[in-house]
């Protein structure tokens, strides 16, 4: 949502005309409204109105702004009117359907107005219509739950199918359980791609270790030195989780993990920034174009790069060293 210059507006209440200032708000593409200090509805703009589907301003000028909105919205409007008054900017999102029954999801942000003095006039709330971006967020989320879904039952079935082939035999059911189990690691790992709150609120250290110990069978050393205690949030789990999974698979496909060798994971953050390094030695013949070339490995830049983060890998005749830099921490 574009910034709002409060000040610049305020100074158009002290200084304009009514209707120039009217004439001002109705430029704005948003829904701009004006609040008395008790929050009844005091002045909404032409777009505003039209946004809303309100033809006629005067059917609503006068009522409690909160009125408007459905009775599980009215605590966040009435919390956002209280921290104006009390001289704080709030913001939230929250859904309301037009005054025509037409649902939509605003992006609202709430301020108060203030005299020369000082003294409280009123509040100034400005709503965009954020309803396409709120249907795509469900729509990603019913995606990835879908597919969530299906790989754990594709791991269940080829669980159930090794534990069924081994039957019989304790040195196939051994080996079937072991099996099963990374299946089972391996989808927890899977699943981190699609849902970033598998894991609630991990930390470095944790979210590290299951998108690798997975990946790690008895061909190869995986040595994870303790990481910095920090916790992620949605955005960094994501990234991450994209960044490692890549990393682990690679590996398994052509290095360390597949074919035999080591890998130490090392990490520290200074100064708010995050230096992850990723150090492979395999007993399997670098092939730098085969590793370097994926299309995962430019995927992961570009999402490091969004994030003003950084990847460099550097090749050796018996493994690799991987730098990640992201800052944020």
């Amino acid at each position: 949502m574009a910034s709002i210059d409060f000040p610049a507006i305020v100074s158009s209440f002290r200084s304009a005309s009514n209707d120039m200032l009217a004439a001002i708000l109705d430029q704005s593409a948003d829904c701009i409204k004006v609040i008395g200090p008790d929050g009844t509805l005091d002045f909404m703009n032409r777009n505003g109105r039209c946004a809303m589907g309100i033809d006629d301003f005067a059917l609503v000028a006068g009522k409690n702004w909160w009125d408007l909105w459905p009775v599980e919205a009215q605590p966040l409007i009435r919390d956002a009117i209280a921290r104006a008054r009390d001289g704080e900017n709030s913001r939230f999102e929250a859904f309301c359907p037009t005054a025509k029954g037409e649902p939509r999801w605003w992006d609202v942000s709430v301020a108060p107005l203030r005299d020369e003095q000082g003294n409280l006039q009123g509040l100034i709330s400005v709503s965009r219509d954020i309803s396409a971006d709120i249907g795509t967020r469900q729509l990603r989320e019913a995606t990835a739950a879908e597919l969530k879904h299906r790989l754990q039952n594709a791991y269940a079935l080829t669980g159930a199918i090794v534990m069924a082939t081994a039957r019989g035999s304790p040195e196939r059911e051994a080996f079937a359980n072991e099996v099963v189990e990374r299946l089972h690691r391996l989808g927890i790992a899977q699943s981190l791609l699609l849902d970033a709150d598998a894991l609630g609120t991990p930390t470095l250290d944790t979210l590290v270790r299951r998108l690798t110990e997975p990946f790690c069978g008895n061909a190869a050393a995986l040595d994870i030195s303790p990481l910095p205690d920090v916790t992620l949030d949605e955005a960094k789990v994501r990234t991450l989780a994209l960044v490692l999974g890549e990393f682990s698979t690679n590996s398994n496909k052509y290095g360390a993990l597949g074919h035999g060798g080591a890998i130490a994971i090392r990490g520290t953050i200074n100064g708010g920034v995050l230096t992850l390094h990723w150090s492979e030695t395999t007993t399997r013949p670098i092939d730098a174009n085969q590793r370097d070339g994926s299309s995962g490995l430019s995927l992961i830049r570009r999402a490091l790069a969004a994030h003003s983060g950084s990847l460099d890998i550097g090749w050796r005749g018996d493994g690799l060293e991987i730098t990640v830099v992201m800052p944020g921490f």
